[in-house]
């Protein structure tokens, strides 16, 4: 995404916070599961608070009308169920839409299945309108010639090495070449039709058309089904079942080449081995001329902001600065099995890294069998429209290097065979060159323009949070005046029992860089005025720029809210993240002892 549309976005997110996921929620300091009589008592409160007529001075009158504004919008939305649950699914924009009146004669449920099923076909709809086909280029090189000494010696001169080079290249040659190209159809919002066209050339390739259809049964259930439809018959079916306990997947492939002999079937299950960790196991068995059994073990792990549990369904939302280095989220994941198939049997173990700030992912997978030991190091960089995969795989048959290039739904691979034997020494070279480009690549490139682009940004931060004549930090400034008076009442109270007295609160960046440290807004007296009978609840989920007092310091960024209090006059301190809830007080925030 350019800057300048990154820019954008930001400015329409400021110029209307209403767009923000869970804005009116904030705005009522309510939690998504709030009771009708929560949103009343909460709207009660407010709207007097901040009513323009009982506002004594003038200057303050405009802040505090759209204040009072926000919050009678976020009641009539909230208060009124059909509005709430298009709100719920479909944001702000959901409910300036114009929605069929039988729609609020149905049931919550109801409703939350039709409009969810409504939204899934809007997102159906954008997808087939951006990528309609999809293409695949296979070219297979035979580039052994070029590295291997057979018939070819080192020559005493300059002359006779660029000969000899010149006629190891002439001896590379394409070994295959398959085109694949498809075209999706969706029927309805269960059932979807591919059709591929498949032409191989070479020795032994087979061309077909191939037709598939794919269907969802139920959120549980989906089948599918492909056939080919020229020369080499067959039907390949495969079924799968998914359910709290695991998911169950059965394939098998019909041809007249199997008669009388039954068709090979395979079954895998999958499911979660502990309640609290996404480790996975994975059983699979296969019938045929070739029957096999594997076991295997998936671990990944989460590390940087999404590691946090709250965020465990992917709740949690992306933000666009990410760390200076690239490497501030991502998912690490050991694997580790066996697979039983006689002569073939092998152990296997496989290390990966997920970065999705730098869109990069790599791993690595090691396999010992009874033909030998092998390898096969993996690394990716890109997105769903662009990128390149570099695959490097070595074992006793030999050495090969494959290429992926992807764009926009089209794909060429190159697979380049570099040794027809094991070669160490090739395949470690082979591995090393797109690794030390990578690095090189990151080194002098990704991260400084990473730094560079995130000390401008945090500067046009601060030169908006810090512009005199902003009308968001004038607005800010009335409405913590406005809540000044609320505040200090709940303050004297607290200091009178020794309970919970907030004396600093500030949000702001989350990141320890230098260009971020100034760039948080005080919001004391907005914490203070929400303290009730020595407690403080402000519900996750949503961002807490919408609460009253807040304003977000820097959009795109992730934040955190930093309180320093005292309870039972002892000095407590917390740090939360932006999206998380917040509970005080609490015994783990103790820093300090009695006052």
């Amino acid at each position: 995404m350019s800057q300048s549309k990154r820019h954008s976005e930001t400015s329409e997110e400021k110029a209307d916070p209403f767009n923000q996921r869970g804005f009116l929620y904030s705005v009522l300091n309510l939690p998504d599961a709030a009771s009708a009589e929560e949103v009343r008592e909460r709207y009660r409160t407010l709207s007097v608070l901040f009513h323009p007529d009982k506002q004594r001075e003038e200057t303050i009158k405009d802040t505090a009308s759209k204040r009072f504004l926000e919050v009678q919008k976020a009641y009539e939305v909230l208060s009124d169920p059909f509005l709430r649950t298009v709100y719920d699914i479909y944001g702000f924009e959901g409910t300036r839409m114009k929605w069929p009146l039988e729609l609020r004669s149905k049931s919550r449920d109801e409703l939350m299945k039709i409009l969810s099923r409504s939204k899934w076909e809007l997102e159906v709809q954008r997808m087939e309108d951006s990528v309609r086909s999809q293409g695949r280029l296979v070219i297979g090189i035979n580039a052994s010639p070029l590295f291997s000494n057979r018939g070819y010696a080192i020559a005493p001169s300059l002359r006779g090495n660029l000969h000899s080079l010149n006629a190891r290249l002439g001896e590379i040659r394409t070994s295959s070449f398959v085109l694949r190209h498809s075209l999706q159809r969706v029927i309805d919002d269960k059932t979807r039709v591919i059709l591929t066209t498949r032409a191989v050339s070479g020795r032994g390739g087979i061309s077909n058309l191939l037709g598939t259809v794919k269907h969802q049964y139920s959120p549980r259930i989906n089948f599918e089904a492909t056939a080919g439809l020229l020369r080499g018959h067959f039907v390949m079916m495969r079924a799968r079942y998914h359910s709290e306990d695991g998911t169950y997947v059965v394939q098998t492939t019909l041809s007249p080449s199997f008669e009388p002999a039954l068709p090979p079937i395979t079954v895998t299950h999958s499911r979660r081995l502990f309640k609290d960790s996404m480790t996975q196991g994975v059983l699979v068995c296969h019938t045929g001329n070739q029957p096999h059994f594997s076991i295997n073990v998936v671990s990944p792990h989460r590390f940087g902001t999404k590691s946090d549990p709250l965020y465990a369904n992917g709740e949690e939302p992306q933000t666009k600065l990410g760390s200076w280095t690239g490497f501030g989220t991502g998912v690490r994941q050991w694997s580790y099995g066996i697979t039983l198939a006689g002569l073939g049997t092998s152990l296997r173990a496989e290390w990966g890294l997920v970065l999705p700030e730098l869109a990069a992912q790599g791993s690595l997978a090691i396999q010992l069998s009874l033909a030998g030991p092998g390898w096969v190091a993996t690394g990716a960089w890109g997105d769903e429209h662009a990128g390149v995969t570099t695959t490097i795989g070595f074992n006793a048959a030999g050495v090969e290097l494959t290429l992926n290039l992807a764009y926009l739904g089209q794909r060429l691979v190159l697979p380049i065979v570099l040794a027809e034997n094991g070669d160490t020494t090739l395949a470690y070279l082979a591995a090393t060159l797109p690794s030390a480009v990578f690095m090189l690549a990151y080194h002098f490139v990704l991260k400084p323009r990473r730094r560079k682009q995130r000390a401008e940004f945090y500067r046009q931060a601060r030169r908006e949070l810090l512009e005199e004549r902003s009308n968001i930090h004038r607005e800010i400034e009335e409405t913590t005046l406005l809540l000044k008076e609320t505040a200090r009442k709940h303050t004297q109270t607290e200091k009178g029992k020794e309970g919970l007295v907030v004396l600093e609160a500030v949000y702001g960046p989350i990141d320890s860089d230098p260009e971020a440290r100034d760039l948080v807004v005080d919001v004391t007296v907005a914490i203070q005025a929400l303290v009730h009978k020595s407690q403080l609840y402000i519900p996750g989920h949503h961002s807490k720029s919408g609460l009253q007092g807040f304003h977000d310091p820097a959009p795109s960024c992730a934040k955190s809210l930093r309180i320093r209090y005292t309870f039972g006059g002892r000095m407590h301190y917390c740090e939360v993240p932006d999206y998380k809830p917040v509970v005080l007080p609490l015994g783990d925030h103790l820093v300090g002892p009695v006052l």
